[in-house]
């Protein structure tokens, strides 16, 4: 039996198998995520495929990558590019809202800035969750976004979520730290290394929206 299953820390059960296994998975999907998010229109699509594995591959769950992401990348391509072209239209007015306010900001009441401030926030956390979420319920617009907007706000913010927005732009500050020798590893984990802690996170959640907890 262990001739056919490796000897030692070589064992095809091993930790360091096993963790190997994950990394090649990573590595891979963060490929396919980065490549069909190039084209823009379909990265929302990218994405939610990209989710849709992140949260088998943290489970432990037994996949094939690529067949899985495009299967994925399809069954949710519509629906995905609806969300994605959404939220680029409101964060590029958001983006647009706040340049006007670092220019001409004393000319604005305190609390409409506040209240822009705290927009910004809510679809941040609610886009933390729309793809995952997407990736994973069949649902309506409208429902994927209002499901979306309920984990995020589950239990009033808790750390779950507050932990997926620092995780979320994490590879921003690495880079501009590590400069130019840290890029290939940009490249091969950019989406799914921070991916891959973001699904251990809110597993736990959705299998409490699920009942299975």
């Amino acid at each position: 039996m262990d001739n056919e299953r490796g000897w030692g820390f070589m064992r095809l059960d091993s930790p360091l198998v096993q963790f190997m296994e994950v990394v090649a998975d990573l590595v891979i999907l963060n490929f396919w995520t980065l490549l069909l998010s190039l084209p823009v229109v379909t990265a929302g699509a990218a994405f939610t495929a990209e989710h849709y594995l992140l949260l088998k591959i943290a489970r432990g769950e037994q996949c094939y990558i690529t067949s899985a992401f495009f299967k994925s990348f399809r069954e949710n391509f519509k629906q995905a590019t609806i969300i994605w072209a959404g939220m680029v239209l409101l964060f590029g007015a958001m983006f647009v809202d706040w340049r006007i306010l670092r220019m001409q900001g004393d000319q604005f009441p305190g609390f409409v800035i506040i209240l822009l401030y705290a927009a910004a926030i809510v679809a941040y956390l609610i886009a933390l969750y729309v793809f995952p979420v997407l990736s994973r319920y069949r649902n309506t617009v409208g429902g994927t976004l209002k499901t979306a907007f309920s984990m995020a706000t589950f239990g009033l913010l808790t750390l779950r979520t507050i932990a997926q927005g620092v995780l979320f732009l994490l590879p921003i500050p690495f880079v501009l730290i590590g400069g130019y020798p840290v890029v290939p590893i940009f490249l091969a984990f950019c989406f799914t290394g921070p991916g891959f802690f973001r699904a251990k996170l809110y597993s736990g959640l959705f299998k409490k929206y699920e009942g299975d907890e």
